[in-house]
């Protein structure tokens, strides 16, 4: 292999290996908070199901689209430590459902996998 090709392979970029997502939830000022530990998103509403839900939807645009654009560093973004101590120290919760289904796009599939499934930890801080 000559010394351009092998730069070619270590310019790559790898592909994120998420398997789990992390969600910790709680309550700030009298809303729920749904937080995606794996990519540091948040999600704020009324209820817990409610945020949840807008948690999931926003997890599924962030990973689809970081796939089609190709902005894989985008998924390396994880929360600070303290929330990974709190995730931790809490409760787990139960959800429904516990997957988030990820359709990935034909150009950054190595196999052909229409979607792919991601499956969700939850616990109350």
């Amino acid at each position: 292999m000559t010394d351009g090709a092998l730069k070619d392979l270590i310019s790559i970029p790898a592909l994120p290996q998420l398997y789990l997502l992390h969600y910790l939830l709680s309550e700030s000022e009298g809303r729920h908070v749904a937080h995606c530990l794996d990519l540091d998103l948040v999600a704020v509403c009324d209820g817990r199901k409610e945020a949840v839900a807008k948690l999931d939807r926003l997890v599924k645009a962030h990973i689809e689209v970081a796939l089609v654009s190709g902005q894989l560093a985008n998924l390396s973004t994880r929360a600070p430590n303290k929330y990974w101590d709190q995730f931790a120290a809490g409760t787990p919760v139960k959800l429904e459902p516990a997957i988030l289904h990820i359709k990935i796009p034909e150009s950054v599939q190595v196999v052909p996998l229409p979607d792919s499934e991601l499956k969700i930890l939850a616990h109350a801080a």
